[in-house]
């Protein structure tokens, strides 16, 4: 095996389990430290290089770029947390130009998923029984309630992890 192929295999999958780390961390703690944003920064450079050239890094830094810029004016607007801009403008580095329609649209259609589940346990824990569900009201603070977006962004990255192995 080539030793720019084992590199770049490696590169790819400890950029998965990064993702996954910062997954974990915002289901337990709903915080994504900087250091998993900052990892998966420092190990594209390595995975740019063993891939010979074969990677739009100037695309995946502009698409960042973009994202975090329109992610900070969300954060302003709070819309959204600011590590959760961070973790996704990293993996938008990651999937550059041709993977980022799909990336997104793992990761929203995940967030959503999410978003309904969390609802439904919001619910069943408001309900006297399970089939009360549908007579419990929802508490209107609900929607102010933090979300481990965490863990839809990895999905939107192991999409870009997959994508990337079979590339390589």
């Amino acid at each position: 095996m080539d030793l720019s192929l084992a590199t770049a295999q490696f590169t790819i999958l400890a950029f998965a389990g990064l993702l996954i780390m910062a997954a974990a961390s915002d289901c337990r703690n709903l915080t994504v430290p900087n250091r998993f944003s900052l990892a998966l920064l420092a190990l594209y450079p390595s995975f740019v290089i063993a891939s010979g050239g074969a990677i739009d890094w100037l695309g995946g830094l502009i698409y960042a770029g973009i994202v975090f810029l329109a992610g900070f004016a969300f954060f302003a607007l709070r819309w959204c947390g600011g590590a959760d801009v961070k973790l996704f403008a990293a993996v938008t580095l990651w999937a550059g130009p041709s993977l980022f329609v799909p990336m997104l649209f793992y990761t929203a259609m995940t967030g959503g998923l999410l978003a309904v589940a969390l609802w439904i346990r919001h619910k069943l824990m408001r309900a006297a029984t399970p089939a009360a569900i549908f007579y419990a009201t929802s508490d209107p603070a609900f929607s102010k309630q933090p979300m481990p977006y965490a863990v839809a962004i990895a999905a939107g990255g192991m999409y870009v992890a997959l994508q990337l192995l079979m590339g390589v």
